[in-house]
């Protein structure tokens, strides 16, 4: 069996999630397993610069629930990204998989499994699914509140016409 490792915040799960969860077992092929490592909201926090929405408990629930998903685990806390990566020594995974989003350096990423002796056949950067402005939790967050802002003109614009008459 083939063991596929995913990471990622995956807060306001989309459509553009599902997909890379998608295309990271098809690495492995017919046989693979994916695993996904959530970013534990101290972690989101320091990369994103703002908590999640979800807190992780929750991310975990929802990825576990995914049909592509084999299992799913929060990663591990720490300041340090090198730290964090002791998941991937206990996970042995024989493929590494990172959005397109993720602010890790390969080459960096792949000297220190090295470092550490850990043997992992590839690891790989997908694209960005599609270009639906839903594809990204930032473009969803800001479809939300361009609707929210349009809504409350609207509503305002509707209420003074109704104190006119």
């Amino acid at each position: 069996m083939v063991r596929v490792v995913a990471f990622g915040t995956f807060d306001l799960l989309h459509y553009g999630h599902v997909k890379m969860l998608e295309k990271a077992k098809e690495l492995g092929g017919e046989s693979a397993e994916l695993i996904v490592v959530i970013s534990r909201d101290t972690s989101a926090q320091k990369v994103k610069g703002h908590p999640p929405i979800f807190p992780e408990d929750q991310r975990l629930k929802l990825l576990k629930s995914l049909k592509v998903v084999d299992d799913a685990v929060l990663g591990y806390e720490s300041d340090d990204w090198k730290d964090r990566l002791k998941i991937i020594e206990d996970l042995k995974p024989n493929i590494i998989v990172l959005g397109y989003d993720q602010p890790i350096d390969l080459n960096a990423l792949q000297d220190e499994l090295i470092k550490r002796g850990v043997k992992v056949e590839k690891v790989v950067r997908l694209e960005k699914y599609g270009e639906s402005s839903f594809n990204s939790s930032s473009s969803i967050i800001d479809q939300i509140i361009q609707k929210f802002i349009h809504n409350s003109t609207a509503n305002g614009k509707n209420k003074e016409k109704k104190e006119e008459m």
